[in-house]
């Protein structure tokens, strides 16, 4: 190894130089013979520059439910509407789920939303239908379900067209079943990500298969060791990659 233009000699090394989100910054580990698990970014937003939901930048529906259309991934969560788009746990996890294959998309797809992720269509006809019995000379905008803002709800009912001040029992069939596909599949299209560098986390780096993951050595190199996202290792939301940086930093540290 050169240090200040000095080549040293070590019986062990741990490397924890962090992940890159390029192969190209892993080259020197290929060169050395270690296989990599091509890195793409993981937790991040999701970029929506084409709709006007992003006016409401702040707000938060508590338990949504975000899918990506066309694919078997999902995930229910706390849904913040940002200036730019969609953030939020919901979201980030969601983007844990499916790092490889949105960036196999370049980032361009499409969600549905489910405002209310506790809800079903049953369910939301019968509130409705409730809704339109006992307080049917209200106003439409004085309805408001749990866990859904009242400024996103009003967001919706001028997506549909539907004035604010227009009376429950004055619904059409047609207007009911509107608002029920919209708390329940709201799509919207995405268009990229969060910006270079402003991911959380880094999917891929150093194969596991190539490492003694008791000890954190190199297979492939003798005396020497993993730590931390040059691993392909990541995790979603909620202080799990921290773990495992710590953890993985502790075993290499312990036995090295």
């Amino acid at each position: 190894m050169v240090i200040n233009g000095k080549k040293e000699g070590f019986d062990k090394v741990i490397l924890a130089t962090g992940g890159s989100p390029k192969l190209q910054g892993l080259q020197w580990l290929v060169d050395t013979g270690h296989g990599i698990e091509n890195p793409v970014p993981s937790l991040y937003t999701f970029n929506i520059p084409n709709e006007n939901i992003t006016t409401l930048s702040g707000a938060v529906a508590a338990n949504a439910r975000v899918r990506i259309m066309g694919e078997k991934l999902e995930n229910t969560g706390p849904l913040l509407i940002t200036h730019w788009g969609f953030s939020g746990p919901g979201v980030l996890k969601l983007s844990a789920f499916g790092a490889r294959v949105l960036a196999e998309k370049n980032y361009q797809f499409s969600v549905a939303v489910s405002w209310v992720a506790n809800a079903n269509e049953e369910g939301l006809r019968k509130a409705i239908s409730n809704q339109k019995e006992k307080f049917g000379k209200q106003q439409l905008s004085t309805f408001r379900l749990e866990g859904l803002p009242k400024k996103i709800w009003w967001y919706l009912l001028d997506k549909l067209e539907l004035p604010h001040d227009k009376r429950w029992l004055d619904l059409s069939k047609k207007e009911i079943n509107k608002l029920v596909n919209v708390l329940l599949n709201d799509e919207y299209k995405v268009s990229g990500k969060t910006t270079f560098k402003e991911e959380f986390v880094t999917c891929g780096g150093v194969s596991l298969s190539d490492v003694k993951v008791q000890t954190m050595e190199s297979k492939v190199v003798p005396n020497l060791y993993f730590a931390g996202e040059l691993l392909d290792i990541d995790g979603v939301t909620g202080g799990f990659n921290f773990q495992a940086a710590w953890t993985t930093g502790f075993i290499a540290g312990k036995l090295a």
